[in-house]
């Protein structure tokens, strides 16, 4: 992506490594045109005489198939990991015969779809070695994914790409039993024919061109969706925030499975909201509401049949993102921490929602905005807590996402925070109601662009591990990994850059004290521009699963993964 493309190539770099870069860019992009024009073999729209001076002489294919017995799974699907099996199949003519058959080789059916994404390049004089992401879906009678890592070795001759050897490096098969693990069921759910239904449907930028800019609409404004019992029914109902202008929308759920929308509710609001918690803030036994808006942070108390009522509002903080509730202080109540994303004034000056400060924040950036603290006494009543109860250091960071977790398993709930350009903060809890910072431990800083988070005990040790959603670049990661690139620089100022594009993280907790890094062992890393997660059991082997959430709005290109 531009954020970490630009970053690896500018700064520092001097002219000759960013031609560099460029050119292997280039040979990058020529490499997964390649492959997706090859790729029409599979279904028959390419002959494969029009490719075979593609392909050198002694052309050699490593492929693989599944041989092991495939393990099912709850929810309908089998995965089956590749034994890999390196063939003769030598010389053009084979290869490419070779390489039209693969999909019969573990799948019946026709390819559906078929996709490439160079992640790694590496040139050596007229060699060039590509890494690239491959996935297949094979649609039959029961319809089969492949995903898999190959690695292809090129000759130039001519500014073109000659393929000397393709290797098939790892790889999964998952075959669906059912048409589907998931069912779209939104237009039997949601009531037809109402007049903002276009709001859901109209592209992004439709609704950017039509509402005014007084409201403050940004990128990063319409991110939130809550999920709760607001009316005390038994069922869950659904709000969803939205951009400025735009009504924000509660839906409460029927017995038959459908949703209402409840506009007399009173948390139709148009400011531009990012999230919203429902959480017993008043202790009666109903599920009250928390905003966190472009205009504060705002309360709203529950009559206990879902109707709310504004009862706080701190406009003070205008900036904030994520939100995250606990009883931090043990005291019976539950109090907030809000993400300030944006720092509220530059050289005593407000700025505004969606503005970024000057110096623009690359990496360590140290102006952003000052997250709070508000600690519940009753009644309504919040104090600012953070610098009293020892959140102050690092207080200045691009912060997206709080959250409150037994990290050291002593009875109490320590904090960490994911920040955007530069490392995360963690607070360990005293028992008392204050904190150590714990920000240097081992682990904890990750560096990455960080943008969501979930704990969960994903190894089943008994403590709370993390996955951090960050920004995958194919383009940074490809080039910060090459040896020219700082080679001026210690190791430990390249593996920083490199940590700018990676993608997400893992975070293995040992002690509650310190992390160890398990992204590449845990096969994580790969998220695309990844925005949250979330930890859940999907199919019921009591073992939690990882769903993210990942895009940006971009030009359309079909071809990535």
């Amino acid at each position: 992506m531009v954020k970490s493309y630009l970053l690896m190539l500018c700064l520092g770099a001097n002219v000759l490594f960013a031609e560099r870069g460029i050119q292997e860019e280039v040979l990058a992009e020529k490499a997964g045109k390649r492959w997706k024009e090859w790729s029409q073999l599979w279904d028959g729209q390419l002959e494969p005489k029009e490719i075979k001076s593609q392909f050198a002489e002694d052309c050699r294919l490593v492929s693989s198939q599944p041989v092991e017995k495939v393990k099912l799974l709850n929810g309908g699907f089998e995965v089956a990991d590749f034994q890999f099996i390196e063939t003769q199949v030598q010389g053009g003519s084979d290869v490419i015969e070779a390489l039209k058959g693969w999909p019969t080789t573990w799948a019946k059916g026709k390819v559906g779809r078929s996709n490439f994404k160079v992640v790694g390049v590496e040139v050596a004089g007229q060699q060039v070695t590509t890494t690239q992401l491959v996935s297949v879906l094979v649609k039959g009678k029961h319809s089969a994914e492949y995903n898999g890592r190959w690695q292809s070795t090129w000759s130039v001759e001519d500014g073109e790409l000659i393929l000397q050897k393709a290797e098939m490096l790892s790889g999964q098969l998952v075959i669906l039993r059912q048409d589907s693990l998931f069912q779209e069921v939104t237009k039997a759910v949601l009531p037809e024919g109402s007049e903002h239904d276009r709001e859901l449907t109209g592209e992004n930028f439709y609704w950017r061109q039509r509402v005014p800019a007084a409201f403050q609409p940004d990128q990063f404004g319409e991110t939130g969706i809550s999920v709760a019992d607001v009316n005390g029914d038994g069922l869950e109902d659904v709000y969803l925030c939205q951009i400025g202008g735009l009504r924000n929308r509660l839906w409460l759920r029927q017995q038959d499975g459908t949703l209402e929308e409840a506009l007399e509710s009173g948390l139709g609001i148009r400011d531009n909201t990012c999230g919203a918690l429902f959480l017993d803030f008043d202790g009666d036994k109903d599920r009250d509401a928390v905003l966190s808006t472009a205009v504060g942070v705002v309360f709203f108390q529950n009559d206990g049949a879902g109707g709310f009522s504004e009862v706080k509002r701190f406009e003070n903080i205008p900036h904030g993102f994520g939100m995250a509730a606990s009883d931090y202080d043990q005291d019976g109540d539950l109090d907030l921490f809000i993400c300030q994303y944006y720092s509220s004034q530059e050289n005593g000056e407000d700025v505004s929602r969606g503005s970024f400060p000057h110096p623009y924040p690359v990496y360590d950036a140290t102006n952003g905005g000052r997250n709070v603290l508000l600690r519940n006494e009753g009644r309504w009543i919040f104090i600012d807590a953070t610098d009293g109860a020892g959140l102050e250091a690092g207080n200045n960071r691009f912060s997206y996402i709080p959250i409150w977790e037994d990290f050291d398993n002593d009875g109490d709930q320590d904090l960490f925070v994911v920040n955007d350009f530069g490392p995360n903060n963690y607070f360990l809890n005293s028992g008392q109601g204050k904190f150590s910072d714990q920000s240097g431990a081992p682990g904890v800083k990750d560096g990455g662009f960080g943008m969501g988070m979930t704990a969960a005990d994903f190894d089943q040790d008994g403590r709370f591990d993390l996955h951090i959603s960050n920004m995958y670049s194919g383009a940074g990661n490809r080039i910060a990994r090459q040896d020219w690139f700082h080679a001026d620089q210690e190791q430990k100022v390249r593996d920083t850059l490199l940590s700018l594009a990676r993608g997400n993280t893992m975070l293995k907790n040992l002690d509650g004290t310190a992390f160890v890094d398990q992204s590449k062992p845990s096969g994580i890393a790969m998220g695309r521009w990844s925005w949250s997660s979330m930890a859940v059991d999907l199919n019921n082997d009591s073992r939690e699963d990882l769903l993210v959430a990942n895009g940006f709005v971009t030009g359309k290109d079909p071809d990535d993964l």
